[in-house]
């Protein structure tokens, strides 16, 4: 299997978030949109650490099979309906780790404590379930996002939206990081980055940092998970 291809790129990127601190077992879930536009690929039920590339699935935005047999988890119905309500967005990742969870216990945003939060910065919406409407509820969830790329959603985890996976999933590394520091700096009596460096900052991140990342993680992917270059 070529390199290019979505259901490889989507195992290593899961691949990468395990390595990454950003393991959420077999809840979190990892989408790119399909080259027609119509579907998307995305991972099932497992832990992002396993995922090989045979395993990714195909659905419509209707949500029908159609490629692959693994089970996905219902809860993907929200990448269905953000792929329709957002043209721009080629790719989501949803995740449950642990400095991002403990996180959205609060009503904040991620503060730009740090330049990896500086990304963030104006971009962010706190997404609250109210225990009435289902959790993650597809059509809530895509409306919530109004033009804005990071959902906290309050007591449960985060989804990122981007224009590449790349983005997406580096986005998913920063902000688990980025929300480690909040947490840390506001015990040890922090204050954020000055409002006029966070712009030059989050250019930085977005159009230098992000693709050295990628290239980074899947160089050391060839080391730590050689199972899934032999699958490829």
């Amino acid at each position: 299997m070529d390199i290019d291809d979505s259901r490889f790129r989507i195992a290593a990127a899961r691949r990468m978030l395990a390595r990454n601190g950003c393991e959420s077992m077999v809840a979190g879930h990892v989408s790119e949109r399909a080259t027609d536009a119509d579907s998307f690929w995305i991972s099932p039920f497992e832990y992002f650490d396993e995922t090989l590339p045979e395993r990714i699935i195909r659905l419509g935005l209707d949500m029908t099979l159609l490629d692959g047999d693994w089970e996905p988890s219902p809860a993907v119905q929200f990448h269905a309906a953000i792929y329709q309500q957002r043209p721009d967005v080629g790719a989501i990742v949803h995740t449950h780790s642990p400095n991002i969870s403990a996180f959205v216990t609060r009503p904040d945003e991620v503060a730009p404590l740090n330049i990896l939060g500086s990304l963030f910065a104006g971009e962010q919406v706190v997404y609250v379930e109210d225990g009435i409407t289902p959790p993650v509820d597809g059509k809530s969830v895509a409306a919530a996002f109004g033009e804005d790329n990071t959902l906290l959603i309050s007591n449960h985890g985060v989804i990122l939206i981007a224009p590449t996976l790349e983005e997406a999933t580096m986005r998913a590394v920063f902000i688990e990081q980025a929300a480690a520091f909040h947490i840390e700096a506001t015990v040890a009596g922090g204050t954020a980055l000055p409002a006029d460096s966070v712009p030059r900052r989050k250019e930085f991140l977005r159009d230098t940092a992000i693709p050295k990342m990628w290239q980074a993680n899947m160089r050391r992917l060839h080391r730590s998970d050689p199972d899934l270059f032999l699958a490829s």
